[in-house]
């Protein structure tokens, strides 16, 4: 497989990815209209059943190929250039975009970030001692508004969509130099906004649950 075929294929999948990103703070901020809205809102997509079903494996696989092919391809670069020791030198950070500099590690936090994710929430007993506000169960709302109660839980949150923030910048800037679109200023001052409404977008939800409390969360 080419390096541009690698491109392309970490670009799609990217894509991809943006879309759902989108679309899930779509989802989330649901959480403002209250425990009717944010639950209605998800057992809503509970009752796509196969849909829904075939939609996150299909993400998944997504998520794995970008990962996989990004791999091969900063291992490819390192190669290319003599080493980790070589590509070191002739990389320095002064060089780069904050993004592809800690791209190793702010991805590595994203993917460990996913996983805890998905087993914290999507995964979570909706009707257990966690979905309790005031006594009363509150199902997947009442998770959310316990789990973001505790400050460092909202901090490792917040932290994660940061990273979030930088991988998109860079990544919709990537997406279109990959498929040879132009590249204006103003597309890159667009990427960066984007990224930034996201970021804000998804750390406005533990800020907010932080600031009012839990227990007076749902009065």
């Amino acid at each position: 497989m080419s390096s541009i075929t690698k491109k392309q294929i970490v670009a799609l999948t990217g894509l991809v990815l943006i879309i759902f990103v989108i679309a899930h703070l779509a989802g989330n901020l649901f959480i403002y209209g209250g425990p009717g809205a944010f639950n209605g809102y998800a057992e809503h997509l509970e009752d796509l059943g196969i849909l829904l079903n075939m939609a996150e494996y299909t993400l998944l696989a997504v998520f794995v190929i970008h990962i996989w092919t990004t791999v091969l391809l900063v291992l490819e670069n390192i190669k290319a250039r003599g080493g980790l020791k070589r590509y070191a030198v002739n990389k320095p950070v002064g060089n780069r975009s904050l993004a592809t500099a800690i791209m190793p590690y702010s991805g590595t936090y994203l993917l460990l970030f996913v996983l805890w994710h998905l087993f914290d929430f999507d995964l979570a007993d909706q009707a257990g001692p966690r979905s309790l506000i005031a006594g009363k169960s509150y199902g997947l709302y009442g998770i959310v508004v316990n789990s973001f109660s505790d400050p460092l839980h909202s901090a490792l949150y917040i932290i994660a969509m940061c990273f979030l923030g930088l991988h998109l910048a860079h990544g919709v800037e990537s997406t279109v130099q990959t498929f040879g679109l132009r590249n204006p200023p103003a597309f890159q001052k667009f990427s960066r906004y984007f990224a930034f409404l996201m970021v804000i977008g998804y750390s406005s939800i533990p800020v907010y649950i932080l600031v009012k409390g839990a227990p007076h969360f749902i009065g």
